[in-house]
């Protein structure tokens, strides 16, 4: 039994094509092979083919260590800038309750 297939809407198929692209496009400005990308990534020249070929099944940690290993900017430019705003993000996350309620209580019509 393999892997299921991961059905994306649209605009998720989009940004991982685009993704994948990008990527594409950087290894070879930098003159890098398949095989020097992903050992510079840490995993396989298999990973990043699948990553270049848009492909949904790619864990998300391989996908961000390839975009660091070419340096490709996912947010902002400047990483002191991203873990400001990580930061104040944890801390709207914190104030927000545990769990959501369902907008309409269960019903007791029998």
């Amino acid at each position: 039994m393999g892997r299921q297939a991961i059905d994306m809407v649209p605009y998720a198929r989009d940004a991982a094509a685009l993704m994948g692209a990008n990527v594409r496009t950087e290894r070879i400005n930098r003159r890098w092979t398949v095989a020097e990308l992903a050992a510079r990534a840490g995993c396989s020249r298999h990973t990043v083919a699948a990553i270049e070929q848009g492909k949904p099944a790619v864990a998300f940690g391989h996908v961000l260590n390839v975009c660091a290993a070419l340096g490709l900017q996912l947010f902002v430019p400047d990483p002191a800038e991203l873990a400001r705003l990580n930061r104040a993000q944890q801390q709207i996350v914190r104030l927000m309750p545990n769990r959501v309620m369902p907008r309409e209580g269960p019903s007791d019509d029998f």
